[in-house]
């Protein structure tokens, strides 16, 4: 079970057009939320994701996509946290998946 007294090494969120997504990288696991394309805030199943990448979701926002066996959950982000967040995410999760674009 994760130390709940450990604070994130990045702490990233974004409220964008009434959705809301966050990540937040520990130094030994990743956590997310979104509601973006969902009814209601969701928490990514982390222990069933088998693969992330980060796409375009616009102009002023990126998506980190966290692909499951049964769901692809899309958690917004700001365009200026892509490097940061890449960087991140592949220290904790290793290599993203390929592009879908």
């Amino acid at each position: 079970m994760p130390d709940p007294t450990v604070s994130p090494t990045l702490d990233l969120q974004l409220a964008w057009r009434r959705s809301f997504g966050r990540v937040r990288v520990f130094p030994d696991r990743v956590t997310a939320e979104t509601d973006f394309e969902r009814d209601a805030l969701t928490h990514v199943p982390m222990d069933d994701v088998t693969g992330w990448r980060i796409e375009s979701c616009d102009f002023d926002a990126i998506c980190v996509e966290f692909v499951t066996a049964a769901d692809t959950y899309r958690v917004l982000l700001d365009t200026s946290d892509e490097t940061v967040a890449g960087l991140a995410l592949r220290r904790v999760l290793g290599a993203p998946l390929p592009s879908e674009s």
